[in-house]
């Protein structure tokens, strides 16, 4: 009886203790102006911003970015190693899945297009004459993988 009593108050404490842990997290509020933005990291082609609204894509757990792309600029085919959500927050660009960029089969996205695309899938964005605030949704550890590594842009800081 004694062990009973023991191992029920051992599992009750268990349980209240991982609903504080849980409960410790606080809610993350934020405007448009309170989210700040930094270049891109360097596997990005240059010009490209990001803000890492909620969470580490680097790190394992799930995360929220937003990538701010300006006018006339490209992320060549790629992957990722998890699954991806996007959604157009403002703007406009088009959107390819594929390997290779075939203008003629590109989807343009305006404000509130979505995409998901499970991991390993190729795919391109492309921004025309206008900027796009595209934000990620996904689970870390995430990575990129250009389909050709020339299209790198780190790769030419080797």
């Amino acid at each position: 009886m004694k062990l009973v009593k023991t191992t029920l108050a051992i599992g009750v404490l268990t349980f209240y203790g991982c609903l504080s842990s849980y409960a410790a997290e606080p809610a993350i509020v934020l405007d448009t102006a309170q989210i700040p933005w930094q270049p891109a990291p360097a596997d990005f082609p240059s010009g490209i911003k990001i803000s890492y609204v909620y969470g580490n894509p680097a790190h394992k757990g799930p995360f929220v970015i937003r990538v701010w792309m300006p006018p006339h600029s490209a992320i060549a085919p790629h992957t990722h190693s998890m699954d991806e959500t996007l959604t157009v927050v403002s703007g406009q660009f088009t959107h390819y899945v594929g390997k290779t960029y075939d203008t003629s089969e590109t989807k343009e996205l305006t404000a509130g297009g979505f995409v998901h695309l499970p991991k390993n899938i190729p795919h391109a964005l492309r921004t025309t004459d206008h900027e796009a605030i595209v934000e990620v949704v996904g689970v870390g550890p995430f990575g990129m993988t250009y389909v050709n590594p020339k299209d790198n842009p780190a790769a030419s800081l080797k």
